[in-house]
Parts: C-alpha cells; sequence; structure tokens
C-alpha cells in the first residue's frame, strides 16, 4: 500500500509551500472558509506558474530543435568541404601529370632539366623560341593553378576548422538547453502533483465544510466544538466484510521499518460489500490512480474520534455528510490493476483506521494519517489472529 498513498505525499510540501494552515482547536468555521479561499488564492498562482513553465518548456524545444538542425548542417557541410578538398587534391595530381606529358617531363638527366631538353629540342630557332615560350607558360601556368589549389584546400581545411569548432559550441549550448528543459520538466511534474493535491484538499475541505454548514453549524462558532454534534456516537468497531482473511498487516514490511503499511489488507473478491465499521459521518469520498475509489468515515466511539479510510473500491456507495453505521455499505471492493486503480496487486480491500478526524484535526495524509495516527486495525477490530484465518461473520468473537 505505500505505492497508494505516495501520491499524497506532497501534502508535506504543501504545508510549507502553500502555507496551508492546520485546523487548531478554537478555530471558527468562518476563519476556516477564509483560510480555504487563500488556499484556492495559492492554487491559481500555482496553475499560473505552470502555464508559464509549459510557454518556456515550448520555446527551449524549439531553441533545441534550431540547434539540432544547425548541427545536421554543420556535419553535411564539413562533408561537403572534405569532398572538395579530395577533389582538388585530385585534380593538382591530375594536372601536374598533365604538364608532364605535355613536356614530356623527365628526371633532369646529364645536368639538364626537362624543359630545356624539350626547348633543345627544336627545329630551328624560331621553333626554340616557341618552345622556351611554351615552356614558361605552362611552367607558370602550372605553378598559378598549384598554387591556387593549395590555397583552396587551407581554405577549406580552414572551414573545417571553424564548423568543427561551432560544431562543439553548438553541442555545448544543445546540452545547457536539454539540462533547462529537464528542470522545466520536473517543475512541471512537482507543479501538477502539488496542483492536484491541492486541488483535491481544497474540494475535500469544502466538502467537510458543506457537512459542518448542513449541520447546522455557524460560521462564529467553534469548529470542533460543533463538530462534536456532527458525528454520532458508537461504541465498538465492527469487521468491514461479512466474510475474509487479512493478507497483510499493519505496520512496518520489513526489519529496517522501511516500506510502511498504513492499514490492513483483507482478501476479498470484487464486488464485495464494505460496510462503515461503525457508525459515523461520511467526510469524503475520494478518488486517486494509485487507491482508486476511497471513502473517508469519522467516528466517534466512546468520546474517542477515529477516521477510517477504505481503498481500491470498485464502486462507492455513499455520499459526503452522510451518516452511516455498522450496517451500512459505503462501497463494493475492487482491487484490480487498470483503469484509475493502477496500484493495486490484486483484489482486495484496504482499510486504515486512524485517530482523530482526517481534514479537521489535521491535513497531511501522508506523515499525520497514515504514520502519526493510523493505528493497527486489530487494536479496535477483532479481527482472527495471524493471516489467512478466514472470518465468515462480522460479530462473532476471535
Amino acid at each position: 500500500m505505500k505505492k497508494f498513498f505516495q501520491i499524497m505525499c506532497v501534502f508535506v510540501m504543501l504545508m510549507t509551500t502553500f502555507c496551508v494552515p492546520e485546523i487548531a482547536k478554537g478555530k471558527t468555521l468562518g476563519q476556516w472558509k477564509k483560510e480555504l479561499e487563500e488556499q484556492q488564492k495559492a492554487l491559481e498562482e500555482n496553475k499560473n506558474k505552470r502555464a508559464e513553465t509549459e510557454q518556456e518548456i515550448r520555446e527551449t524545444e524549439a531553441e533545441i530543435a534550431r540547434i539540432e538542425k544547425l548541427i545536421d548542417q554543420i556535419y553535411v557541410d564539413m562533408a561537403n568541404l572534405q569532398t572538395e578538398i579530395d577533389l582538388l587534391n585530385e585534380d593538382i595530381a591530375k594536372k601536374d601529370q598533365e604538364m608532364k606529358d605535355i613536356i614530356n617531363f623527365v628526371q633532369v638527366s646529364n645536368g639538364e632539366s626537362a624543359y630545356l631538353e624539350y626547348a633543345f629540342g627544336a627545329k630551328d630557332f624560331t621553333d626554340f623560341i616557341y618552345r622556351m615560350a611554351v615552356s614558361e607558360q605552362l611552367t607558370s601556368y602550372n605553378d598559378r593553378l598549384i598554387e591556387q589549389y593549395h590555397e583552396m584546400i587551407r581554405q577549406n581545411q580552414q572551414k573545417q576548422q571553424e564548423l568543427t569548432q561551432k560544431q562543439s559550441e553548438m553541442a555545448v549550448q544543445g546540452q545547457k538547453l536539454q539540462e533547462k528543459k529537464k528542470l522545466l520538466d520536473q517543475e512541471i511534474v512537482n507543479t501538477d502533483a502539488v496542483a492536484v493535491d491541492i486541488e483535491d484538499l481544497i474540494d475535500y475541505q469544502k466538502e467537510v465544510i458543506a457537512m459542518y454548514e448542513a449541520k447546522g453549524c455557524q460560521p462564529h462558532e467553534d469548529v470542533e466544538t460543533c463538530g462534536r454534534k456532527i458525528v454520532p456516537p458508537g461504541t465498538a468497531f465492527y469487521r468491514p466484510t461479512q466474510a475474509g482473511y487479512i493478507t497483510s498487516e499493519w505496520g512496518p514490511r520489513d526489519l529496517l521499518g522501511r516500506n510502511w503499511h498504513e492499514g490492513i489488507d483483507i482478501g476479498v473478491g470484487v464486488g464485495t460489500p464494505v460496510y462503515s465499521i461503525g457508525n459515523g459521518v461520511v467526510a469524503a469520498v475520494v478518488r486517486y490512480k494509485c487507491g482508486g475509489n476511497m471513502v473517508i468515515v469519522w467516528h466517534n466511539i466512546k468520546g474517542q474520534f477515529y477516521t477510517s479510510v477504505y481503498a481500491h473500491l470498485s464502486s462507492v456507495n455513499v455520499q459526503s455528510q452522510q451518516n452511516v453505521d455498522r450496517n451500512t455499505i459505503v462501497g463494493y471492493s475492487g482491487g484490480t490493476a487498470g483503469g484509475y486503480d493502477q496500484c493495486t496487486t490484486g483484489p482486495h480491500l484496504h482499510v486504515t483506521v486512524a485517530t482523530g478526524r482526517f481534514l479537521e484535526d489535521y491535513k497531511d495524509w501522508t506523515y499525520e494519517l497514515n504514520q502519526k495516527y493510523s493505528i493497527n486495525p486489530r487494536s479496535v477490530i477483532n479481527f482472527p489472529a495471524g493471516l489467512y484465518n478466514r472470518w465468515t461473520d462480522r460479530l462473532t468473537a476471535y
């Protein structure tokens, strides 16, 4: 059941971030309603902040896409430059070979250059002058052409270096933007979690306030005093199902005290009627992805206030402000994974019993309801000892 309650863990944050005041004894119904208005204002501010964060995420994603496109283009440009360099190198070699073919280039032999050999092979003086001019022009042209090629190669290599540097800078900038987006995404997650929980908390408190008003409590009346008129008295608690057996106990699930289980799990099939464990009033009907449909009931047993929670219900049979007794079916068991109940291991009923009235005496689900005030249901409800020992009615003592 730890997963079932994880969605409520941000209530601790609400107490600090949103300054949700704890309902203290001596507070009037009017003061409570005023504080609820302040919580509603905090919720709206939270929603506005979420909208701003979403806009920033969209802008960041657009900038990331732009940078990634630039980096892709850099890769293309670098590849094209390398191709140009390779072609220029090929041209240099080709032109050099062409020059050798034209002037019948050979290695210097007998102390004479190939150009002189070519020139002295003239048939007459005019041919000699022509051959000398051709040799000089070809040599000069070849030298200039090769020099130009080398300059183009140098420029392309410089462009490659610049692109490589730009690529590195773009990658760093892209990484920073990815980190920024990750933080923004986490901010959205946190905002969503807080927004959902505070909105639910406000709704549940509204239900409780409506119950106080429906029962005749006035704005100037103390909620603690008036609250005692709301919860019908009782003398004992009873098992919540006609038949069943306990499959998981209340308390720590390992020797180190981790993975705390805030109630008991009862093995029953889906659709089994679930009864209120005693006289009381429905404080709220809640619904979460982790826990599914849940009913919260206040009890007054011999002057002591308690809260009971029934979780993983396939359907609910009561509504807020409704008085219940031990024969009232609050809902029907569920526990199958999927749909709106995503944190269950199979068909069963989870029951939490806590002292005090959740949403009036305290509001922190995770710490107060589940750890500070929750008690072992066996201490107030008679169950057969041990696990998997079945009962077949709600009243027989074991």
